[in-house]
């Protein structure tokens, strides 16, 4: 799997304000998370996207566990998540040539969320198992991905929209070990 981020930041008349482009790692959760997908463990796949203020990088791919938005000084204000629609995610006809699906995602934190100084993202489930009764305790979200990126200054009028795009081989893939 590769997985790519693209985030506009933009004014509130359209003006982009800051665009970063990164590769992101897939976390231990991630990994778990597709495995418990694809067993039917769960009903439903990635639901939300999200951004903290963490700038430690992955020295350890399954560390991570949630991105951070520690209270007090520095924190984000109005929240961090965003729940991701299904119009919002579009999985694309294989690529016979580079023997590739990709799905891209779309979602976008309106201007009174995530407000301060983001330096992370990532895309996260809040997937229940299948036939949980909807009153259940809730599931604690597993994020599936990470980047790190240069800060970006998130004002209340501006709008940030994160563009991922992730590729999943197919095929004989112990070529790739």
């Amino acid at each position: 799997m590769r997985g790519e981020l693209v985030m506009h930041l933009c004014a509130s008349d359209g003006t982009l304000v800051a665009e970063r482009r990164v590769h992101n790692a897939v976390l231990q959760g991630g990994g778990a998370l597709v495995a418990r997908l694809f067993a039917g463990q769960l009903a439903g796949g990635i639901t939300h996207m999200g951004v903290g203020t963490s700038d430690t990088p992955e020295t350890d791919r399954f560390a991570t566990t949630a991105l951070l938005n520690p209270e007090g000084a520095g924190a984000l204000a109005g929240g961090t998540e965003v729940a991701i629609s299904a119009d919002q995610i579009s999985v694309q006809p294989p690529d016979e040539t580079t023997r590739t699906v990709k799905v891209r995602i779309r979602a976008t934190l309106p201007a009174a969320t995530a407000v301060g100084t983001i330096r992370e993202a990532g895309l996260l489930s809040r997937a229940t198992a299948p036939g949980a009764p909807p009153d259940a305790p809730p599931q604690p979200p597993v994020l599936y991905n990470r980047v790190v990126f240069a800060p970006v200054t998130k004002l209340s009028d501006h709008d940030l929209t994160l563009f991922w795009e992730v590729t999943f081989p197919y095929g004989d893939l112990q070529e790739l070990l």
